[in-house]
């Protein structure tokens, strides 16, 4: 993707606007749970998963948590460059899948049957997340896999509230239905068309 499609205002500033929610999300404590603890960024990577793209995702996912760890009040800065691997890749993953089931299975215009492809698109990123983790404390950390598996019901939790929290955020609220009647969210295809009409009538 050309990038003067996709560096907009808009693109622009709905990446740094949940990048930075990722990082604020840093400075809350998280949740002790069996040997583990819950945290709170995963809402924001899914939220821009079903507003935006997969690279504004992946930025999100990826820069958002590694800044998390590295300011964040709760001491996890041993986590930032598995964090931008792994929430990388689960925002990536996320907003492809998104987009891909949206094109082949929504053929009008339903925010309810979005919102059952976002929660369906958000299984595998959330599995990445959950076993990404759980391989990162074996082999990153030295722990044993009977001491990483008890910290895995701890992100078990954190990745389903993350994408109970995002689909209220955006379909419940109706917040989605009510940025595209705005129209505040990038439409890539749209400019895409626009520049490529634009092209073929200057040459």
């Amino acid at each position: 993707m050309n990038k003067k499609f996709l560096f907009t205002t808009k693109w622009i500033a709905y990446t740094a606007l949940l990048t930075a929610l990722v990082v604020a999300m840093g400075y809350v404590p998280g949740i002790p749970v069996l040997d583990g603890k819950i945290y709170w960024c995963d809402f924001a990577i899914f939220t821009a998963a079903y507003l935006v793209d997969p690279v504004s995702a992946t930025i999100v996912g990826g820069v958002g948590t590694t800044f998390f760890d590295l300011f964040g009040i709760n001491g996890t800065a041993y986590n930032a460059i598995p964090s931008l691997l792994i929430h990388g890749l689960q925002g990536a993953v996320a907003s492809g899948t998104f987009i891909l089931l949206k094109r082949f299975f929504l053929k009008t215009d339903s925010g309810k049957k979005e919102a059952v492809i976002a929660v369906v698109s958000s299984i595998l990123p959330a599995l990445i997340v959950i076993l990404g983790y759980f391989l990162k404390r074996i082999y990153w950390e030295g722990r044993l896999p009977e001491a990483a598996l008890l910290k895995m019901p701890a992100n078990v939790l954190q990745e389903i509230i993350g994408i109970v929290v995002a689909v209220l955020i955006c379909y419940v609220s109706g917040l989605k239905r009510q940025l595209k009647k705005a129209r505040l969210l990038p439409d890539f295809t749209g400019e895409m068309l626009k520049k490529k009409e634009e092209t073929q009538l200057n040459q």
